[in-house]
């Protein structure tokens, strides 16, 4: 399991850079894609709810796309208990985090698995 030293925050998978940060794990042969950015990891989305977040990242990954959900409500997140937001617009409470390469066929897949239960960022 990777475990990135900047985010403080272990990964499950096969991740050879950091999903948040792009810290790159030991041993990885990694390179950013050419990017602006540089980052070889994009959000494609937000999901209101844990159990479609979980659903989606699921199957996302038997389509071996990897994945990674981050809450927006930190721990009481991943516990299930959406918190609403102190501030801003009200948007999804999960981030779905894949591959640059992976972007449109991950965005088709959760259009058929979660029709409008999810929204693109903006």
């Amino acid at each position: 399991m990777p475990y990135c030293p900047r985010c403080r925050e272990t990964f499950s998978g096969d991740l050879s850079s950091c999903p948040r940060c792009d810290y790159e794990f030991e041993g990885s042969e990694a390179t950013p894609d050419g990017s602006e950015d540089g980052s070889p990891w994009v959000l494609i989305a937000r999901i209101n709810d844990a159990t479609s977040a979980n659903f989606a990242k699921e199957t996302l990954q038997s389509y071996d796309i990897p994945a990674v959900l981050f809450s927006e409500s930190g721990f009481f997140g991943q516990a299930g208990l959406n918190l609403p937001q102190a501030y801003g617009k009200q948007t999804g409470q999960f981030q779905v985090h894949v591959p640059r390469t992976y972007k449109e066929e991950a965005e088709d897949i959760l259009t058929m698995i979660l029709g409008d239960k999810w929204e693109k960022p903006e």
